[in-house]
């Protein structure tokens, strides 16, 4: 006799699992660390993470914060969330601010609240070596972008959350507020309720209340379709990002930006270019890279972005102002693309690929260093150039081992200004390759490879 699956679970699970290998949110053997609050929403992803970790090859475990906000509703929805986990077998870490020695203020902010979780994913994403997977919906989405309109924000800003960021996934971006709650309807799962998101107190409460169900009233599925914008925007500032990262790398003089180079790129371009300049030093504010921009188009003065950093304009330089001895900044994330990327630290990365015949021929240069070389096929073309982020994890060719950033460089002794410069490529929280390791275990070329992907790195001597 069979059992009929309910059409609900079934059809919630396929669209979750589709989604979650199309976006490459998993790989086989990850450790993911599910965030949960105890709602609807976090409790449809624990379900589905426990309910489909074979099919994902993953091993979950779950993380509640009490923030010390709600008092007694506090403690209720973190014992709701014990018992679940008891019962399921799953590991859970709690984060507990009172009990930890955190100074709550006396009215507490959505943002207060947000920079206390995230503190905690990052230490946690790092000690226990996993990926954090946040419950994240498209009418989360849709509220972000809305919320970000309405305080003014850039193209950036428009791409709103994306579904992989370092050590973090969400895997229900696919899915809405509506249709996480069905899915845990239709399992029989029961959640809690925050009822000061019942209120009006919050900026975010207030567009949840008013302008989503004014948009529903015009489009039924405008959650959808601010998603779809969302992932074209993602699209479209991934492409500016690496075009950004050109324009820089062309206007390098070594101690500052040729002005004029800066001044003949295209608008957005510029914008984006001058955006990942303010990003590592401030939270990068429409206003600052307007103001920026304005500096480089006049020719001359200066902006303070922190109270030891500014920009000046100088000589037809664009030059960051810094105390002696501060680091530079480091490189902003960009798509991994073949070229040569000379980057803070006097760090010189040339990237190539070739077809596998191509690699034999010149298969001599390579034999002191067979490290530098990669089958192109098992990496991700998505792959980023980039520096350190909490959460980044290494496996050492040879050594049969998966070892955290922190843990390796404590290893080999890394000065802390060459953890904070040395350039890697990164799928996700995944590093392939890295400055003085080479390309990670399990991606050398063999006969079967049919793209070779090389990576020649050294470094200058500064003066």
């Amino acid at each position: 006799m069979t059992t009929s699956v309910d059409p609900v679970i079934e059809q919630t699970e396929k669209k979750l699992l589709a989604f979650c290998r199309q976006r490459g949110l998993f790989k086989p053997g990850d450790r993911v660390i599910a965030a949960c609050s105890g709602g609807a929403d976090s409790m449809a992803l624990l379900l589905f993470l426990t309910r489909c970790r074979r099919e994902l090859a993953i091993r979950v475990l779950a993380t509640h914060v009490d923030h010390g906000i709600r008092g007694e509703d506090s403690r209720r929805d973190a014992d709701f969330v014990r018992e679940f986990c008891r019962s399921h077998g799953i590991e859970l870490f709690v984060y507990d601010a009172v009990r930890e020695g955190v100074q709550v203020p006396p009215h507490p902010s959505e943002d207060w609240a947000r920079r206390l979780r995230y503190a905690w994913f990052d230490a946690l994403a790092a000690r226990e070596e996993a990926k954090i997977a946040t419950a994240h919906t498209l009418s989360d989405q849709a509220e972000t972008l809305l919320f970000r309109l309405a305080r003014g924000t850039g193209l950036h800003g428009m791409a709103g959350i994306p579904e992989r960021r370092g050590v973090y996934v969400r895997p229900c971006l696919c899915l809405t507020g509506a249709e996480t709650a069905a899915y845990c309807r239709a399992l029989g799962q029961s959640y809690v309720q925050d009822f000061s998101n019942e209120t009006d107190d919050y900026a975010r409460n207030r567009i949840r209340h008013g302008a989503m169900p004014a948009l529903a009233s015009v489009n039924p599925a405008a959650e959808r379709s601010i998603g779809r914008f969302c992932r074209q925007m993602q699209e479209l500032d991934v492409w500016l990002a690496g075009e950004a990262a050109a324009l820089l790398q062309a206007a390098d003089l070594g101690d500052g930006y040729d002005v004029e180079r800066l001044r003949a790129a295209d608008g957005p371009i510029l914008k984006a270019a001058l955006y990942s300049l303010i990003v590592p030093e401030r939270d990068a504010a429409e206003k600052y890279v307007s103001l920026l921009r304005f500096l480089v188009l006049r020719g001359e003065g200066a902006l303070q972005l922190t109270s030891t950093v500014s920009y000046r304009v100088q000589n037809g330089c664009l030059v960051r102002v810094a105390p002696p001895g501060t680091l530079p900044p480091p490189v902003p994330p960009q798509q991994a693309l073949p070229g040569v990327y000379r980057l803070p630290g006097g760090f010189v990365v040339e990237i190539q690929v070739q077809k596998y015949e191509e690699f034999l021929k010149n298969a001599p240069i390579f034999k002191k260093d067979l490290n530098c070389c990669a089958d192109y096929d098992k990496i991700q073309k998505s792959i980023l150039l980039r520096t350190r982020q909490p959460g980044d994890f290494f496996r050492p060719a040879g050594r049969h081992v998966r070892k955290s950033l922190k843990k390796l460089f404590n290893e080999l002794g890394t000065s802390p200004a060459d953890r904070a410069l040395a350039p890697l490529l990164a799928d996700g929280s995944e590093v392939v390759w890295l400055w003085g390791c080479g390309f990670a275990e399990g991606l050398a070329p063999t006969p079967a490879t049919r793209t070779v992907l090389t990576v020649h790195a050294e470094r200058e001597m500064e003066d």
